[in-house]
């Protein structure tokens, strides 16, 4: 299977989904397309339980602000350091049941992220969120909020790893919570308990698709399989191959068509 004949698409799972409008304000750089989170069920209801405002909840991959304005406001938004306060991301707006309004935004946060510093924008003033859990004091003598972000539990950790060696380290575990099934290149659906005790390879453009160049470790306690290996920059596609069969990477939602089989594959793009 070459790469020549290999068509790039995400795979995004299907979900409750919240969009975020975006308004320009004062030549203030809006984001792009409106903020797309894809939300679980279960967070989907709390989020769209929030009544009140208070601070930021905290979700796996998801921070919700809320601002209720002591009198009318017509604009609310949140502008974050890691961004350099570049681009203003708009609040939508809940009218409640006295009458009032609620502010709020859900903000995608990076698997990286460890914390968010940010200002809010009500009608063009710029100020410290009321609702901040925690004020710090910039390099400027400015005072902004800080969420602290929880630690992502290493189901969620996308793989594979790109290391500083020029390394990549591929993970693949048997967790529901990271897939109830398992998706073969020919879109066939496995379920995890279908195998016992299994041998697993990588196969991919970085080892010419020798189906048994990489063999993965035994499961750690965590329950994943994993090696590390060299991997040039530039497109690579791959699977992985377990007990035979092949499967596309779970942790990993890009994806490729291989037009010639209309097969899919895993995609990995190194840049250094």
């Amino acid at each position: 299977m070459g790469c020549g004949g290999i068509r790039l698409y995400r795979v995004v799972a299907t979900a409750a989904v919240v969009f975020i409008g975006t308004t320009p304000l004062f030549g203030q750089q809006q984001s792009e397309t409106p903020v797309r989170s894809d939300l679980d069920t279960g967070t989907w209801l709390q989020v769209s339980g929030i009544t009140e405002p208070g601070v930021p909840r905290v979700f796996d991959d998801l921070v919700v602000f809320t601002y209720q304005p002591s009198g009318f406001a017509r604009h609310v938004a949140a502008a974050f350091a890691h961004e350099g306060y570049r681009e203003l991301h708009t609040f939508s707006v809940r009218k409640l049941a006295n009458g009032e309004d609620l502010f709020y935004l859900p903000y995608p946060v990076d698997i990286d992220q460890d914390r968010l510093d940010y200002r809010i924008v009500v009608d063009g003033v710029w100020m410290k969120d009321p609702n901040a859990p925690q004020t710090v004091t910039d390099s400027r003598g400015v005072e902004i909020g800080r969420v602290t972000l929880r630690e992502r539990p290493l189901y969620q950790t996308p793989s594979p790893v790109r290391n500083d060696d020029g390394t990549v380290t591929f993970r693949f575990a048997f967790d529901v919570r990271i897939s109830a099934t398992l998706e073969t290149v020919n879109r066939e659906r496995i379920s995890p308990d279908a195998f016992r005790s299994p041998e697993i390879y990588v196969v991919g453009t970085f080892n010419g698709w020798d189906p048994y160049a990489h063999r993965l470790s035994e499961p750690d306690e965590n329950g994943f399989y994993s090696t590390t290996i060299p991997v040039s920059s530039g497109n690579h596609f791959y699977y992985f191959l377990v007990d035979g069969r092949r499967i596309l990477d779970p942790l990993n939602r890009s994806q490729g068509r291989d037009r010639q089989t209309d097969t899919r594959v895993s995609h990995l793009r190194i840049q250094r």
